[in-house]
Order: structure tokens, then sequence, then C-alpha cells
């Protein structure tokens, strides 16, 4: 049995690839899942196979953490994010269960609390056999906590498996022969109660940028019109996908509510603003941007997929902005080739990582079940 924990749903989603992966490669084995916080663990269940079954984590007492280990008698612990509980992982160690960490992230918050008690995590830190860490920096800071050096490997983070989104050769060729050489920033399933604020921003950046062209992707069909009536003292020309409108040289805004080819638009901008973020928080997944090569701009309101945004904002791939001044300002400064370029690079190494760190967790795992299976009998 291998056991695989995260402190919640959203954190585990990524191991599920992993168990996956490990069923391909090893038939004989089963799994147990655990995430610490009470929620909701339906869409978690349906996504599980057949052989892996989800508990809550028991409280880090000693009888409990006792009475779970002789219960499960998992062979490898797979511990995500930074999860470090003192009698759990003493326990493991006790009975040899091979311990790796994945995910390991340590904010400088978390750091700065470890140093009060530099002692205890030094103690646990050398409890795992492999700690697997997100970059250079968490690495350093596991290693100023005591963690030996050649338990650490810099891997990046498993993250859950998604498809590439198809886009439509014709329209993309159509397009972009429409567009040229001009710059092209996407403002994609924009909401209602932000289609003024992207316009009102690109009006303020067409003051550096004359030859930039604004696709306005509405979540909504035929809002055409309604944005362009708003607007039409503003010596803007719209281009209304809803009406067969076409692109050309004296186009400012096109504006379509065809979700189905976001890919497409995604392709053929260099900046994206992911809509929703400014408002309801119902918005795209960053990996839909950057795995298209785009430099991302996002609001703070980014619900399920917060933690995604999270990790790209922290490796350079998005501009966080709070209002309508702040995106204008900030399009202003990512629109330059070099800054998009440089973002949209970060952002494309962020979507493509994972595989690596889930072939090195793979080998791992056979070469410690391979070496032999752990013991419960004297306790």
């Amino acid at each position: 049995m291998i056991w695989l924990h995260a402190s919640d749903v959203i954190s585990l989603k990524p191991l599920l690839g992993l168990i996956k992966q490990l069923n391909e490669y090893l038939p004989d084995v089963s799994f147990l899942v655990t995430t610490r916080r009470q929620e909701d663990t339906k869409e978690l269940l349906e996504r599980l196979p057949e052989n892996a079954v989800h508990q809550f984590l028991p409280i880090d007492l000693e009888q409990p953490a006792h009475l779970f280990l002789k219960h499960w008698q998992p062979d490898i612990a797979i511990i995500a994010n930074g999860e470090f509980w003192p009698i759990l992982l003493t326990k493991l160690d006790m009975f040899d269960v091979p311990i790796i960490a994945v995910n390991t992230k340590m904010t400088g918050r978390s750091y700065k609390r470890w140093q009060w008690v530099s002692g205890l995590a030094k103690l646990l830190l050398n409890k795992f056999n492999l700690i697997l860490v997100q970059d250079q920096k968490v690495m350093k800071r596991l290693e100023a906590l005591g963690a030996q050096t050649e338990d650490i490997r810099v891997t990046g983070l498993i993250t859950d498996a998604k498809n590439l989104l198809q886009y439509d050769e014709a329209l993309y060729s159509g397009l972009s022969s429409a567009i040229g050489s001009r710059s092209v920033w996407l403002s994609a399933a924009t909401h209602r109660d932000e289609e003024d604020v992207v316009v009102n921003a690109y009006k303020v950046a067409l003051r550096r940028n004359r030859r930039l062209l604004l696709i306005l992707q509405t979540r909504e069909e035929n809002r055409g019109a309604r944005i362009a009536a708003r607007h039409e003292n503003k010596n803007l020309t719209f281009v209304l996908q809803e009406d067969g409108g076409y692109l050309d040289e004296m186009a400012d805004v096109y504006v379509t509510g065809q979700m189905e080819n976001i890919a497409t638009y995604l392709r053929l901008a260099s900046v994206t603003f992911c809509g929703g973020t400014l408002s309801t928080g119902d918005t795209i997944d960053p990996f839909h941007p950057a795995s298209m090569v785009s430099a991302i701009i996002q609001g703070p309101a980014c619900a399920e997929y917060q933690p995604d945004y999270d990790r790209y904002h922290e490796g350079g791939a998005t501009r966080l902005v709070l209002n309508g001044n702040d995106l204008a300002q900030t399009l202003n400064e990512v629109i330059a080739p070099d800054v998009a370029a440089k973002m949209a690079h970060a952002g494309w190494e962020i979507s493509s990582e994972g595989g690596e760190v889930t072939g090195i967790l793979i080998s791992e795992v056979q070469k410690m079940l391979v070496e032999g299976m752990s013991s419960y009998e004297a306790a």
C-alpha cells in the first residue's frame, strides 16, 4: 500500500495523475489517500481508481496516529506541500516506512516559524528519505533548517495532468493574416461587469501603442452591439463577430462571444487578461494561456484556480491587477515584446512541468518497494 497525503482536495489533485501512472507500473499496489481539511470530497472520490480509498487524516496525537498506521500499514508514504506532522512522521520512521516529500514549499512566513523550533525541524526533515522541492529557494531554506543536502532534489512541482486546447487552424490563419504585424491583447471569457473596464484600459493603452488590437471575448454571446453602443463616442472602431464582421487594419476592438474558439484567440494574443478575475472569480485555467505562450494579466478573484494562479504568479508568468487603472498601466508594461516574451516563456515552462517529477517518483517508489517492505509487528 502506498499512502499519499495532501492538506486538501485541491492540493491532492496533482497526485491523482501519479496514482494513475503508478497503477500502470505496479498493478498489485493499493492506495490510501488522505486530506486534512474537512471539505466536500465527491469530485475526488469520482476520480479515484477502484484500488484507492480516501479518509481524513487523524489528529496528530499518539494514539490516533498509532492506530491509523497499524490499521492501514502503508509501505511508502508520499506527503505533499510541506505537511510535517511530528508524531505521524516519528511513527512512520519507527515502523521503517520510507517517506517522500513532494511539491514541497516553504514560504518566508513558514520558514520563520520553523526557525523558532529549529531542533524539531531538523529532526523531522531528516526522517524523509527523499524531499522533492519546488525551487532552489525552498531547498536553501530546508538546508538551513538542517535537512541533509543529499536527500533534497529541486524538481519543480507535480501538476494535475491537463489537455491542451485544440485551435481552429483555418480561423487562426484567417485572423492572423488580417492582423498582420499588430500586437494583440485578448480579454478572455470577459464578464459583463468587466467589459467597460477592459475597453477603457485598452483606450489608455492606445496612447502608447496605436497599432494594438483588442480581442474582447465575452462570456456571453451577442454582447458586441451593447458594448459598441456604450463606447461609440470614444473614437474606437468595433468589429462584431455576431454581425459577421471581419477584421481589417481599421479595427480597434474585435468582439466575439465564441467560447469554443478560445484556443485560437489565445494563440493569437501575446498578452491575455483572464476575465472573471476582476469579477466573480469564475475564470479560465491559467494553464490555457500559458500553454499557448501568452503572457497573463489577472485580477485577485480566481476561485477554484487560486493555487494555479498563485503558482504562475510566483513563477513570473502573471501580473496581478486590482482595478481598471492597474489594468491599463500593467497592459502598457506587459505588451512590450521583451516583457511579454519573458512572461510567456515562464508560463510555458510552468505549464510543461510535472512529467520529470513523476518519472523520478515512480523510479524511487519502485526501488523502495524492491528494497523491502515495512514491518508493524513490533508495535
